[in-house]
């Protein structure tokens, strides 16, 4: 189902609603893909199947060798997505290391943290502890400095991984890719991947 059509309910798994007026179609689209974000990456937590989840919010896969760079060597697969305002959506898929990646080329940076961080502390539970393990700025070569947050999850449970949230969002269109979504096993406790260009320019 395609993200916009998957809103309301995405929305309102994240516990937020969109403001009375009517959104603008980025802010709407962002706020598609952050939903989109909860429901396919989440599935590196709980073991289940990200790869089907990402088809059925309307992903596709690209190439082997278009997938290349942006899997560095690692082992997985990159899907992506178009929408009229964010132009392109790609999400990185990897099983070793573990981890799912949501890259957009333009959203409303706003809206996106907000959501990021209601998801993100939403997720504590009985078992699951989620602490803030950085928030602050780093620079994005030719585009500034973007935002950056990152939570740490951890069940606490000997042999068992902790896992990373994270948030980085740059408001500069010269940015190639203005927000980048993490969760994984590998994540860095001390931020998120910085914006890169993205393969679907």
């Amino acid at each position: 189902m395609p993200l916009l059509a998957r809103l309301p309910i995405l929305l309102l798994l994240l516990g937020l609603a969109m403001p009375a007026r009517a959104a603008a179609p980025l802010t709407e689209e962002t706020a598609g893909a952050v939903g989109s974000f909860l429901q396919i990456c989440s599935r590196v937590l709980t073991g289940g199947d990200s790869a089907a989840a990402a088809r059925e919010a309307g992903f596709s896969e690209i190439p082997a060798d278009r997938a290349a760079p942006l899997l560095r060597g690692a082992q997985g697969q990159v899907m992506v997505a178009r929408g009229a305002s964010v132009q392109g959506i790609v999400l990185v898929l990897t099983t070793r290391p573990l981890a799912c990646s949501m890259r957009l080329q333009r959203m409303d940076v706003e809206t996106a943290e907000a959501l990021f961080v209601r998801l993100a502390e939403n997720t504590a539970r009985p078992g699951l502890t989620v602490t803030r393990a950085f928030d602050g700025t780093v620079p994005v070569p030719g585009a500034g400095a973007a935002r950056q947050i990152t939570y740490r999850l951890s069940t606490g449970v000997a042999g068992r991984p902790d896992f990373a949230l994270a948030f980085t969002g740059s408001s500069d269109p010269a940015a190639g890719t203005q927000g980048v979504l993490t969760f994984g096993t590998t994540a860095p406790l001390d931020g998120a991947p910085r914006p890169q260009a993205s393969p679907t320019r």
